[in-house]
Formats: structure tokens, sequence, C-alpha cells
């Protein structure tokens, strides 16, 4: 695999994410899963890149960005959230954008101390993933809820 890294995502991504979200799978295991018009991305986009508790990465291979993962912080909490373009899928990038994203934020938000995700009970790889990198479970009503408590690690 090739080198691979996170940047954070800037206003000339906003197509490349458009084409990522409106994905068939994306959407399917997305908590709204009917398609996003290009003017409700648009909006959402430019609020998020001016938020102060949202970040988002592009998340690249070598030259080729193929994911981007978006944590929402509240206090201590980041909630993450994440995709991997469909030609990419079932290579070992979804462990690795999340394994960078913690060493990023570890590293860049030392006050964020737990990282949490959601992700549909029918969406068996991202819980391999998070199951995979030490995340506990607990099972609610419509999801299973993954916490690691990074307080500990250095």
């Amino acid at each position: 695999m090739s080198e691979s890294y996170l940047r954070i995502a800037t206003v000339d991504d906003i197509d490349l994410l458009y084409k990522w979200a409106n994905d068939k799978t994306t959407r399917r295991n997305a908590f709204n899963s009917r398609q996003i018009t290009y003017e409700e991305h648009q909006q959402w986009f430019l609020e998020k890149l001016k938020s102060d508790i949202t970040i988002i990465f592009i998340y690249y291979a070598g030259e080729t960005p193929i994911g981007q993962v978006r944590v929402d912080i509240n206090d201590s909490n980041g909630l993450i959230s994440y995709s991997i373009d469909v030609d990419y899928r079932s290579k070992g990038h979804g462990g690795r954008i999340i394994e960078i994203l913690e060493t990023t934020l570890r590293a860049e938000l030392p006050d964020l101390k737990v990282f949490t995700a959601r992700v549909k009970k029918t969406n068996i790889a991202s819980q391999r993933i998070f199951e995979r990198l030490n995340y506990q479970s607990t099972d609610k009503d419509d999801f299973i809820e993954y916490v690691k408590d990074c307080s500990s690690i250095q």
C-alpha cells in the first residue's frame, strides 16, 4: 500500500466529497440514506468548513485522494464518520484511515480523550474495523456505538 496520510479539506474538495457522499453504498450506510442535492451538500459542506467543532480530512494513498473522515467535537469526545471511494474499498483503507485519524487527533488535539463512531447494524465492514481497532461496542436500537478511551494512550 502506498504511503497514506490525511490533509484538512478545503473548499476545493466540494465536488469530490459530493461524489463520495452520493455513492450508492455510502448512502445505504448513512443514517439518512436519501440522495443529497448539490445545493444541500454545498450548504452543509461550507458550514462544516467554517465550524470550530468539525474537522474534515481527505485521506490519500500516495497522490490519490481515496476517502474522507470527519470528526465532530463535543468537549473531550470526537464523533467519527468516514467513507472510502468505491474503487478502493476492501483494500485495508478503512482501518488505515481511522488509525491515522487517531494518531493525528492525539497529536493535534490532546484534550480529545474519547473517540466514538456510530455504525448501522448492516454495515459489517465498518463494524469489523472498529472492533479490530479495539473500540468497545454497545448495541443501540438501530446502530452499534463504538467507543475508544484514548486518555491513557500516548
